[in-house]
């Protein structure tokens, strides 16, 4: 009697299990679901669906220039009106391959895709929002080099209803992309090429710039530490205030019909 009674209890344990574990949404998701070039979403056929959540994803601690063999401390961010999250992330460079290392944080795993090089980080356990917002952080190293000097993040969050089913779900998507120091720490000045007049090169209040055959065209202005400080687009004459730069030496990158020049400049 007494072992009919515990092979009963074990089967009772047994559907119980089964049953919370079909109520909860899926820890360490499929891979290659962050919607790089080449992959699809959670929003992928036979998969999450019918949601109308409304949101947003974002990244942080990533700045806008990226030093090569950095760590960072990324923090991904989900904010929407759902009631349960998940996300996944890869970093890819200018050729569309991995860019740099995933090391998972608290929550988060990191898994691989057999054949692709590719590297993501997914959450471990998926979380309920908390006045609308549910975070995870995890650490991404930068290469020492990367094609096109440019590392491109592509991410995804599930907007979920919680009831352990793929239905009623959808997806939000997002990218961040970043440029390497290197990219203009080690650009020289080039010559000054006719299409482009710049002056003075010693700025105490504005900075003129002309483009003399073009009618639109960009300026990126870079500190020495190749910090992004100013970027902007450009007509065919400009007159720009940058006395509130700290005083020291820039270079400026104008770009025009697909031509560039680097310039240095010096606020004083």
């Amino acid at each position: 009697m007494k072992h009919k009674f515990l092979l009963a209890a074990l089967l009772l344990l047994a559907v119980w299990q089964l049953q919370t574990a079909a109520l909860r949404d899926p820890n360490n998701p499929p891979t290659a679901r962050t919607g790089a070039p080449g992959e699809t979403t959670c929003a992928a056929s036979g998969c999450h669906s019918g949601g109308a959540y409304t949101g947003t994803v974002t990244v942080s601690g990533i700045p806008d220039t990226i030093v090569p063999n950095q760590s960072y401390t990324v923090t991904l961010q989900h904010a929407s009106n759902a009631a349960r999250a998940g996300f996944e992330l890869t970093c890819l460079d200018s050729a569309n391959t991995k860019c740099g290392a995933l090391t998972a944080g608290s929550g988060t795993s990191v898994g691989n895709v057999a054949g692709s090089g590719r590297q993501y980080v997914r959450q471990s356990t998926p979380k309920n929002l908390s006045g609308g917002s549910a975070s995870w952080s995890f650490n991404w190293k930068a290469p020492a080099t990367a094609s096109g000097n440019k590392a491109t993040f592509y991410f995804t969050s599930l907007a979920a209803n919680g009831n352990g089913k793929e239905s009623g779900d959808n997806v939000l998507v997002g990218t961040k992309i970043a440029v390497f120091q290197s990219n203009v720490v080690a650009t020289q000045e080039s010559a000054k090429p006719a299409w482009v007049k710049m002056y003075p090169t010693l700025v105490h209040e504005a900075l003129h710039l002309d483009l003399t055959d073009a009618q639109t065209g960009a300026l990126q202005i870079f500190d020495r530490q190749g910090r992004l400080v100013l970027d902007t687009k450009l007509s065919a004459h400009n007159t720009l205030k940058i006395s509130y730069l700290p005083k020291g030496l820039y270079l400026a990158q104008i770009t025009a019909d697909g031509r560039q020049s680097t310039q240095k400049l010096l606020v004083e």
